[in-house]
């Protein structure tokens, strides 16, 4: 699947969210029409404020995390005519933004993610290890 860059938007947060166009031809004149939204967010010391966690460190993140992280949503129509694919891809986007840009645009978000994927890898980590 080939995805070409239809976006890039500067967060007030400092992050950076891309916009793919990752459409597809299905059969015929019918496609799958995909809109990919990616950031990248780094573990940076900054992320880490001292009133969520003052048990959490930053070496400890970026041990089970890495330096940054990559996140990721797609949002996707099946089976759309070809007429119709740029349309829909656009409606796709900006719905996706009027729902989500906000939120992805709050001062928190990054450290919230991160923290989440943290504790997501790290239960996931020892639920492995007691099989």
């Amino acid at each position: 699947m080939e995805e070409k860059l239809i976006k890039t938007i500067d967060l007030e947060n400092g992050l950076e969210l891309k916009l793919y166009d990752a459409s597809r031809k299905l059969a015929g004149d019918r496609w799958l029409v995909s809109l990919i939204a990616r950031m990248e967010i780094p573990t940076s010391d900054s992320l880490l404020k001292e009133d969520v966690s003052s048990s959490l460190n930053i070496d400890e993140v970026r041990k089970v995390l890495g330096e940054k992280l990559l996140f990721e949503q797609k949002r996707e129509k099946i089976f759309i005519d070809e007429k119709e694919k740029d349309e829909v891809l656009k409606e796709i986007q900006d719905f996706f933004l009027s729902s989500s840009l906000s939120y992805f645009s709050h001062s928190d978000f990054p450290q919230k993610y991160v923290l989440k994927k943290f504790n997501e890898k790290i239960k996931r980590d020892s639920w492995c290890k007691n099989i």
